[in-house]
């Protein structure tokens, strides 16, 4: 295997610090989908856009509205210790902007510590300059339930018509 590549996941989740609210926007048990993208130090910014940009896109493939997301990128002094930037895909629900997804830079942070309280070798050597390096992580993290609910949310419509011009409630749903 050759950096750069991913890894990809999905499955059950559980947090027992949220406080269940908000239907299945926040819930103890839920199902998420991550990325871990391992890449050479110098790229990892072009890969931070790359996938942001891709996720992004993602969501406006499969039918969410444009003008119904955003990117919300975290100030540093907010940062996670181990996080050299975090952006977060927005959504606006009818209850206001919430997260959908998490695309965050983690440096080398979590293959060095993990190297170094484990002892296992988990550094990279790149052939062609002869030096070793830990390979840093690009990660994208999805709330599955959070999605559907967006996805329900833009795929209702109203529409007046027929010869009462009556109105209808109308899903449509973007196959893939």
């Amino acid at each position: 295997m050759k950096i750069p590549f991913g890894i990809c996941q999905i499955g059950k989740s559980f947090r027992n610090e949220i406080t269940p609210k908000d239907f299945i926007f926040r819930m103890r048990e839920f199902e998420q989908m991550e990325m871990q993208w391992f890449c050479e130090p110098e790229k990892a910014e072009e890969f931070f856009e790359y996938w942001k940009q891709e996720r992004f896109n993602w969501y406006l493939n499969l039918g969410i509205k444009k003008e119904n997301l955003r990117f919300h990128e975290t100030e540093k002094k907010d940062l996670a210790h181990y996080a050299r930037r975090a952006v977060d895909i927005e959504y606006n629900f009818p209850f206001g902007w919430k997260e959908l997804e998490g695309i965050h830079n983690r440096g080398d942070w979590d293959l060095s510590n993990h190297s170094k309280n484990s002892g296992e070798k988990l550094d990279w050597r790149n052939e062609e300059t002869k030096e070793n390096y830990y390979p840093n992580i690009i990660e994208t993290s999805v709330g599955v339930d959070r999605s559907f609910l967006a996805f329900l949310c833009d795929a209702f419509e109203e529409v007046k018509g027929g010869r009462t011009e009556t109105t209808k409630s109308v899903k449509k749903l973007k196959q893939f």
